[in-house]
């Protein structure tokens, strides 16, 4: 390069160099002005929370916002701004109703900054009315409504019931409005609940329970219905008919239905039927007396219906006659008919004891042959020696065998006393109740009374009264049974001479051996009762052969000492021994 060039050159870069140095100062001269102003306008800025005019609910709680200040520029800036504290101050109270005012206010490096916010405490709720409903309440139409009830509440202002101006606008509706203090208003409307619920009313002509003969047809007696609102309904009225309970009833049911669906009913109840009482008859007399413990036979009845024809197998007896106590019973005969009609009758049975002689004593030249568990085989030979001697004997008679008719017969024919024993001779059957026993005696004396023609009242207990079996069946049994014969008249006998024959052997037996001991307890027993001045009741069983076969050698013996042998008879007395000691 020449020495010229490198001369412009260096000139040119000398130049260039002044030009950058003054650019530069001047960059930092205008950045030092702006730095200071920057400084020199700083201030405080100030924002307030929320909206600057606001409305509380009086009686609310008033939210206060707030305010943020800083301090500094807004914008861009070289410096920080710095916040600052904001100091508030208000008068709000949310209780009252007014205008109020808050001031937020900052202040910082000499400067203060200040905004109102202005908040206005008012009543902007409506009141609220509320209407009062009963359950199931309804007005009929028609007829006026009976307010149910109300009332109006003001959150501020409290109750404005009193406030609530009501209007029946007409058409069914009733509109109910109040305003509060500061104007707000409220409206409630009511529908009024107009209903028909009244059903309508059925008169049934003639009665509610009609019966038609069985042999005619069922004429309506007519009916008539009414209703409040609809007036006479009685065209709409409908009539069914169903089978009632029994197979001749029947219900008519009467319907009425008015405008609004309300339905009453009637009922009548029709019976087909003969009215007539069934005709109840009593065969025999309505009042009959039994004598000393005879069994009650109902003569007889008969019970004739209209429709239903012979209704006698369906009569009922009410009562019951306790034949083997004096008394008087009554039984009650009923009879109902196929419709339901009952007939009725009564009879009155007299139970009284039988009218007995004075007894008269005998003396102790007497003996009365008593012979139990018979007739038997051995009966026909007994009553063969008795005629031989003429001698009178009583025969306490069972049921037991073939010959029992033919010799009851024979004993009575022959003059002897034919008296009660026992049918069954079953200690279980007989002693378990009076009634069984006197139901048993009953049967043995029918057939006396059919054999002999009359009935007996001589009796003797099986066992005798001083048995102890009885007390296996009924306790006290025997003490009953003596009271019940004293009561009906009816005489029992023990006896007070033994002849043994009662439990030595079996009735077929006819051994020699037991003769004479037989003999001896019947004469010796007849001989000390004579001594001690008392007639005898010998006990013997015509079911002994060897009882029987010693009968003749007993009669000679009483013959040939001066004794005269009878039967038993209602003049016999029944002391010096006759009547033992009851152990029952």
């Amino acid at each position: 390069m020449s020495s010229d060039s490198k001369g412009r050159k260096k000139k040119h870069h000398k130049k260039n160099g002044h030009w950058k140095v003054f650019l530069l100062s001047v960059f930092v001269v205008a950045a030092v002005l702006l730095l200071v102003y920057r400084l020199a306008t700083r201030n405080i800025t100030m924002k307030m929370n929320g909206d600057s005019e606001i409305v509380v609910e009086v009686g609310s709680f008033y939210d206060e916002k707030g305010a943020t200040a800083i301090y500094g520029h807004e914008g861009f800036t070289l410096f920080r701004n710095l916040p600052v504290a904001v100091s508030i101050s208000s008068d709000v109270d949310a209780s009252v109703i007014g205008d109020y005012t808050v001031t937020y206010k900052a202040s910082y490096a000499g400067k203060t900054q200040e905004l109102i916010r202005k908040v206005r405490v008012a009543d902007t709720q409506a009141p609220v009315i509320s209407l009062k409903t009963k359950e199931d309440y309804y007005t009929p139409i028609g007829q006026q409504y009976e307010e149910e009830g109300f009332e109006a509440m003001d959150a501020y202002d409290g109750d404005l019931t009193d406030k609530v101006f009501r209007e029946e606008l007409g058409d069914g509706t009733i509109r109910y409005s109040v305003s509060d203090n500061a104007g707000n208003q409220a409206v409630m409307i009511r529908t009024i609940p107009f209903d028909d619920r009244t059903m309508p009313e059925i008169t049934l002509e003639g009665d509610e329970k009609v019966v038609v003969d069985y042999d005619s047809t069922f004429t309506e007696p007519g009916y008539s219905a009414t209703d409040d609102i609809d007036g006479d309904i009685t065209a709409g009225v409908v009539v069914t008919n169903a089978p009632g309970e029994k197979k001749n009833e029947y219900i008519y049911t009467y319907t009425a239905t008015d405008a609004h669906g309300n339905v009453a009913t009637a009922t009548r109840l029709v019976i087909i039927m003969d009215p007539e009482v069934p005709t109840l008859h009593l065969d025999g007399d309505e009042t009959i007396t039994l004598i000393g413990g005879n069994w009650y036979k109902e003569p007889g009845y008969t019970a004739v219906d209209r429709k239903d024809g012979d209704l006698s197998g369906s009569v009922k007896i009410e009562g019951e006659v306790t034949y083997w106590h004096v008394g008087e019973y009554t039984l009650t005969y009923k009879v109902t008919d196929s419709d339901g009609n009952e007939a009725t009758a009564q009879r009155t049975i007299i139970v009284k004891a039988r009218e007995l002689p004075e007894p008269v004593d005998p003396g102790a030249k007497v003996i009365y042959l008593t012979f139990d568990d018979g007739p038997s085989s051995y009966t026909r030979k007994l009553l063969e020696v008795l005629d031989k001697y003429n001698a009178k004997a009583t025969f306490f008679v069972t049921h037991n065998n073939s010959v029992a008719n033919e010799m009851i017969v024979k004993e009575h024919e022959a003059g002897h006393t034919v008296a009660v024993h026992t049918y069954t001779h079953d200690y279980a059957t007989i002693y378990k109740s009076e009634k069984a026993y006197f139901d048993d005696l009953n049967k043995i004396n029918d057939i006396i009374e059919e054999l002999t023609g009359e009935r007996a009242a001589i009796i003797r207990f099986p066992g005798g009264s001083s048995n102890h079996v009885s007390k296996n069946y009924c306790d006290g049994i025997m003490t009953k049974l003596a009271a019940d014969m004293e009561e009906l008249g009816i005489l029992y006998y023990d006896w007070n001479v033994d002849s043994g024959d009662a439990g030595s052997t079996s009735p077929r037996t006819n051994a020699q051996e037991y003769w004479e001991p037989l003999y001896k307890n019947v004469i010796n027993g007849i001989a000390y009762k004579a001594k001690n001045g008392c007639f005898s009741v010998v006990l013997q069983h015509d079911v002994k052969n060897f009882s029987v076969n010693e009968v003749e050698n007993i009669i000679k013996w009483g013959l040939e000492n001066g004794y005269e042998f009878r039967a038993l008879d209602l003049t016999t007395p029944t002391t010096g021994g006759v009547h033992q000691g009851i152990w029952n």
